[in-house]
């Protein structure tokens, strides 16, 4: 068996296949509870930005409805499929970064060179972007979303055949853009910086929220989610020098959050992205 197993890994690695794990995704609340349907973020949120060398994720929600009407003509929706378009590597996204989905049924094989993902229909699904990027930049992505129906004059099913149904729409996305950032050296660590970190970044569950101050005072730490919204606050008793605080985030959802620590007259924020606990 052990060397059936070291053949397998061999083959793969000659064939060029790398695997790596991918971050569970997850569902935007607001958007799932909102009688809107296709892909959340939209085109006026966009997608958060990144840093050179820093873990990034960015959930994507996809909620495909049940049918639409279309010349007088009820069409029951099986599937959608989200693939990269000819002529463009790997959508376009930043170098280091890859597009994802869980559970497995959701991937669709690899279409012109990159992986494809089908969303069922009348379903909630969430893909994500994922990675460390390693150049900076502004990357407009690009990305092929084909939908598959069944014309009908009855009910359509709750879980649909996402193998079935014939294409009946297809459109190039191209307005979602990832602005990565320079990364950013020790010489911008001065009096105008906490030298502000959590680590580790991505986390599960506890992270530790690192910074400096030179005396000490009050410093007090807010928690922000990806709509602004605050979801935690705590005042820090600091001392001359490193201070740390432990953030215990169980059963916090998934997803990308900003960090601020407000001490004095002066502010810093900061990215840390909690992997789906639940």
């Amino acid at each position: 068996m052990k060397k059936i197993y070291l053949n397998l890994i061999l083959l793969l690695a000659f064939n060029g296949i790398v695997f790596s794990q991918v971050p569970t995704c997850s569902l935007n609340p607001v958007f799932i509870a909102s009688n809107k349907i296709g892909i959340w973020p939209d085109s006026a949120t966009n997608f958060v930005g990144g840093t050179v060398g820093i873990s990034y994720l960015q959930n994507i929600t996809v909620k495909i409805p049940k049918d639409t009407i279309n010349g007088g003509i009820k069409f029951c929706f099986n599937r959608f499929v989200l693939s990269n378009p000819v002529g463009t590597i790997n959508y376009n996204l930043p170098v280091g970064l890859n597009f994802g989905a869980i559970p497995l049924a959701l991937q669709n094989g690899t279409i012109n060179g990159a992986p494809s993902f089908k969303f069922p229909g009348n379903a909630n699904n969430c893909a994500i972007i994922y990675g460390t990027p390693t150049t900076a930049g502004t990357y407009t992505l690009k990305m092929v979303v084909d939908a598959y129906a069944t014309p009908t004059i009855g009910t359509c099913a709750t879980n649909p055949n996402v193998a079935g149904g014939a294409k009946v729409s297809s459109q190039t996305l191209t307005y979602y853009i990832i602005n990565i950032a320079a990364a950013a050296g020790l010489k911008e660590i001065g009096k105008n910086s906490f030298n502000l970190q959590n680590i580790p970044n991505p986390f599960s569950n506890k992270t530790t929220i690192k910074f400096f101050v030179t005396d000490e005072s009050i410093a007090k730490l807010v928690i922000y989610n990806m709509l602004g919204a605050s979801v935690f606050e705590t005042n820090i008793e600091t001392r001359a020098g490193d201070n740390e605080y432990i953030l215990n985030a169980d059963g916090w959802a998934g997803g990308t959050y900003f960090y601020s620590i407000k001490y004095k007259n002066f502010t810093e924020t900061k990215r840390m992205i909690l992997y789906n606990n639940h």
